[in-house]
């Protein structure tokens, strides 16, 4: 079989796929809390014939083959955004304050769709095929529970998906290696001694503080890391003070980390540290600091990504499946699938025009045409893995 024989398959039951994918979307749920969206899946697992096992809120299936092979993942998240959705869209979200407004819905059904396409061939297949349905990619992270309650054991390739609406309907793009940046959480405290502003002699200024702090830390990038080599390092909030004619003791940054090398990450970790201790001895307050571990950063096996990019060629046409020059500073928990195993992320293009609202929008839109090339793609992956795709 071919990548065109796929997508016409998929083009087949793309109704049943937007369907799906309209169902899903009046159901939005928070991470860790997709109890209807689970339940949806099981019943759309069971009436496929397509055994499953759940663990709270994710879902695990399995299609094994008709011959020995090779297991490979597929996986989509599942978790909503906490956005209240515009009036007039036909299958609005029902529960009010949250919308699937990154594409989780459309991840969700084009999976079941792969999920119906290769159920459906097999007794052909060469190998297993499994299917991760992981909750909470947008909060605390469903992808590391999951992989140490052991859904990657025997796993020898796994491919995943993001709706990206810079790219029109039509065009995919990945890149080999970094795909997506760390994220991990700065929190400081700056710890002082309150006072009268008349007699700053008698106190210690939280203010200045904190103000040295956040002038030497933007030289924790400029300074510390090759310019070659993608970093942030952003403080978003600072709180201190309650009157102009009080020293502040106290004051509380917070902020966000994010690298495309495991290297740099450590030692940028470290010149925070050292800066705030510095700053703090320097100027006789006590500085906390606290690094929050958030994603690590999502490394694509090169040659996996070379698998995409020569199958979305072939689908699509060289000129519409592209290599991203640089990696994004975004997080994306898939990257602890492919820490497991040999793997690689990659980017549907998902609007009819450009420019489009962005994920994480209220008006975020997706163009549901794009759903059977994401199926096509999915299921040639796992053919082309097994040595079954012409």
């Amino acid at each position: 079989m071919n990548v065109h024989d796929l997508l016409a398959i998929a083009r087949q039951i793309g109704p049943w796929t937007v369907e799906t994918r309209r169902a899903l979307h009046r159901i939005p749920e928070p991470g860790f809390m997709e109890f209807k969206t689970q339940a949806l899946i099981r019943n759309a697992l069971d009436a496929l014939g397509i055994p499953c096992e759940t663990n709270r809120t994710w879902v695990v299936a399995t299609i094994p083959g008709g011959a020995p092979g090779p297991t490979v993942a597929l996986r989509a998240d599942m978790d909503a955004l906490p956005l209240t959705e515009p009036e007039g869209c036909a299958f609005r979200s029902e529960h009010e304050g949250w919308m699937h407004a990154c594409g989780h819905d459309c991840h969700m059904a084009v999976q079941l769709a792969v999920a119906r396409l290769l159920q459906g061939m097999r007794d052909s297949l060469r190998g297993s095929v499994r299917l991760l349905f992981q909750p909470a990619e947008e909060t605390v992270g469903g992808a590391e529970p999951m992989v140490a309650a052991g859904v990657m054991e025997g796993v020898d390739a796994v491919y995943g998906l993001h709706l990206q609406p810079y790219m029109t309907v039509g065009q995919i793009d990945t890149r080999p290696g970094c795909l997506d940046g760390s994220t991990d959480e700065v929190h400081i405290a700056v710890r002082g001694v309150s006072g009268h502003a008349a007699r700053p002699e008698q106190t210690v200024d939280a203010i200045v503080c904190a103000a040295q702090l956040l002038t030497l830390l933007q030289t924790v990038v400029s300074r510390s890391a090759s310019p070659l080599l993608p970093a942030v390092l952003s403080m978003g909030t600072i709180h201190g003070g309650s009157a102009q004619n009080v020293i502040c003791d106290s004051v509380e940054m917070r902020g966000t980390l994010r690298t495309a090398d495991p290297r740099l990450r450590a030692h940028l970790k470290e010149r925070i540290r050292a800066i705030c201790e510095g700053i703090g001895v320097a100027c006789g307050a006590t500085v906390e600091l606290e690094i929050v571990t958030g994603y690590d950063a999502l490394i694509n096996t090169p040659a996996e990504a070379g698998r995409v990019l020569r199958i979305g060629s072939a689908l699509l046409g060289a000129g519409n499946a592209l290599t991203r020059e640089a990696p994004s500073m975004g997080g994306e928990d898939f990257a602890y699938y492919v820490e497991k195993a040999p793997g690689a992320f990659w980017h549907l293009g998902c609007s009819s025009q450009l420019p489009a609202p962005t994920l994480h929008s209220r008006d975020f839109v997706p163009d549901e045409r794009c759903l059977p090339i994401g199926v096509a793609m999915q299921c040639a992956l796992v053919l082309d893995r097994m040595g079954l795709l012409d």
